[in-house]
């Protein structure tokens, strides 16, 4: 049995990571690794006698054999779980202090504690601690490793995850036989101590005690007792929930054989092989037709039955509702004209009677201008001779006739004063009639012009439009016709730029690393200021990759994570480190994907293999210097 006590030496070209961020390494970790994006992480020691004041320690207590754990902060929501064990070698006791160096798929990387909890918590990777010498690794994950664990299903609501021993047969679900008279109910469960007592039992076998560091060589002995009692106890429990199984077992049979005279309706054409299929052993010798899934135990289970008539019959026809409203909608209409109606009548009444005031008003001096009137003399004279003519007839003089009431005389002068009323209006209507014709002459004349005015505008605006659709019609028509250049004439475009980035300074000469930066910042400024289209498209030699190899032999293998790191390493020890953050920042703009998008540099290529490896090398810089990037923010 050996500890882990020290640290692998680390080189200066040994990278190193720390710190809560997962993917410093593989930009696709956090999404394993985090529930959501914006979550954060952070790692701390599982201890028992956590905020007990009456076990309270000195600060010199050991915690190299408490538990971690990780707890994922999302904004004020903080969860947190064990974190998992890494596969121990044989002879292998704890994981060791950190930090210190780890094979990372088969990179030496000086690694903390933080990030060696993060792989073990990534399920794409295997963490291994091997004895000294050889270096603890993190290796990618086999799927049969992963297969060989499985989950227990819920127990009375609670979760619990380890390792099945498959030597022991999987105890059947619980089972329950309803019946309509007296419904009988089997549950196979174990009680909340004994699912209390596993847990613990499970992660005190899981977690060791804390070793001291001054304990006696006999420690070791009494954790292998502890161990082989928790060992017996499991087995012993296990065999009480077996015999508890067959004791159900046996209560089911009885049950089932003197149910035949009232059988339980269940699913009769259920195949006898289906028990055949099952990758487990059954306790039960016999087919449960009446199992019912864990979902649907937690059910209410309740019966109806029929009492009474619910549903009425109907007594009328499905259209009479419908008619029934179109009926109320008319009467509804109805009523509002008919209110109308009675409102213009009352309207047309009060004018009449207003009118009828105006006129009783004017009625005295209408009856002067009456007698002033030589008209009326002809009337006056006609009605004396009848009066002279009735007096010769009745032979009774003028002052033995019957004076008339004061009535009739209102009356009729209420007549004669409608009348001249009637007559003056006509009289003035007819004397205004030419003026009337002239107005509706100007009148059709300026409509007339109105409308011969709005029909010219818009013939006018239908040719301007006419002509403005021509206009961008053979705009668009030129423009595509630009655009389908010849493909000779691109080649010798691309052809000319190729030789005149051959004739750079940058071609000739001793190749070093010093040029490949000075290079590299040269071309970054005509990069960024250069606007490529069609007529100048980018190139391959257009691009400031950020590499040490000679500009002459540089391809797209070339562009990798290691080329790249390289390149920055060297840029950091030539720079300060404010100019150099600077240098790494611009850089991770400048190819970054969304950039090159918003530029459209990728569009003017016509070469789809071309623009295909632009696209690739331009990705893989982008991704190689976003942990540097990111590390120098940290910073």
């Amino acid at each position: 049995m050996n500890h882990l006590s020290t640290s692998a030496p680390s080189t200066s070209s040994t990278r190193i990571i720390s710190g809560s961020t997962p993917g410093l390494l593989d930009p696709l970790q956090s999404r394993r690794v985090l529930r959501y994006s914006h979550s954060k992480l952070s790692f701390a020691y599982h201890d028992p006698r956590t905020a007990s004041a009456h076990h309270a320690t000195s600060g010199a207590h050991d915690l190299s054999g408490s538990r971690r754990v990780v707890i994922e902060m999302t904004g004020d929501i903080a969860t947190w779980k064990f974190v998992p064990k890494a596969l121990l070698e044989q002879g292998v006791v704890d994981e060791g202090q950190w930090p210190r160096v780890v094979d990372i798929c088969g990179e030496l990387v000086e690694c903390s504690q933080d990030q060696w909890d993060i792989y073990k918590l990534d399920c794409k990777y295997e963490c291994r601690v091997r004895l000294p010498p050889a270096l603890s690794t993190i290796t990618l994950a086999t799927p049969s490793i992963s297969s060989t664990k499985q989950e227990v299903p819920h127990i009375n609501g609670k979760h619990q995850n380890a390792t099945i021993d498959n030597t022991f047969p999987r105890l059947v679900p619980r089972k329950k036989f309803h019946r309509r008279d007296s419904p009988l109910t089997f549950h196979l469960s174990l009680s909340e101590d004994e699912i209390d007592e596993s847990e613990v039992e499970e992660m005190i076998v899981d977690q060791p005690p804390a070793r001291s560091r001054s304990a006696a060589p006999g420690s070791n002995g009494r954790s292998k007792r502890f161990r082989e009692q928790i060992s017996r106890n499991r087995q012993a429990r296990r065999e009480r929930l077996a015999r508890r199984a067959e004791k159900l077992a046996q209560q089911d049979e009885v049950l089932l054989s003197t149910s035949h005279e009232q059988p339980i309706h269940g699913d009769e054409n259920s195949s006898p092989d289906a028990q055949s299929k099952r990758k487990v052993t059954s306790l039960f010798p016999f087919h449960d037709t009446h199992y019912v899934n864990p979902t649907e135990e937690e059910r209410n289970m309740k019966y109806y039955e029929h009492t009474t008539n619910s549903k009425r019959a109907r007594t009328l026809s499905p259209m009479t509702a419908k008619r029934d409203l179109d009926a109320k909608r008319h009467r509804r209409a109805k009523q509002k004209q008919r209110s109308r109606q009675a409102k213009i009548r009352d309207r047309r009444e009060r004018w009449n009677e207003q009118f009828m005031r105006e006129i009783f008003a004017e009625v005295p001096e209408l009856r002067e201008t009456r007698q002033n009137d030589p008209n009326n003399e002809s009337d006056e004279d006609e009605d004396e001779e009848e009066q002279e003519g009735g007096d010769e007839s009745s032979g009774e003089s003028e002052s033995d006739a019957p004076f008339q009431s004061w009535d009739e005389v209102d009356e009729a002068a209420a007549r004669e004063a409608a009348i001249a009323e009637s007559r003056r209006k006509l009289a003035e209507l007819e004397k205004d009639r030419p003026l009337w014709e002239a107005e509706a002459h100007k009148r059709a004349l300026r409509e007339k012009a109105e409308e011969e005015a709005a029909r010219l505008r818009r013939e006018q605006n239908r040719w301007a439009e006419g002509r403005f659709a021509e206009t961008q019609r053979q705009k668009r028509a030129e423009e595509a016709r630009k655009r389908q250049v010849d493909p000779r004439v691109h080649e010798e475009r691309v052809r000319r730029q190729r030789e005149k980035y051959a004739r750079d300074r940058w071609s000739y000469g001793i190749w070093t690393n010093q040029r490949a930066l000075e290079r590299y910042k040269s071309l970054c400024e005509s990069f960024d200021s250069t606007k490529f289209s069609e007529e100048e498209p980018l190139i391959w030699e257009a691009v400031p990759w950020p590499v040490l190899d000679a500009p002459r032999a540089l391809t797209v293998e070339c562009i990798s994570w290691d080329a790249v790191e390289k390149f920055f390493n060297t840029a950091q020890r030539s720079m300060r480190e404010q100019d150099f953050k600077v240098f790494v920042e611009k850089s991770h703009r400048r190819f970054h994907p969304d950039r090159w998008r918003a530029r459209g540099i990728l569009r003017t290529v016509a070469n789809d293999m071309d623009r295909d490896s632009l696209q690739l090398a331009g990705n893989t810089v982008s991704q190689a210097i976003t942990p540097i990037w990111m590390r120098g923010k940290e910073r």
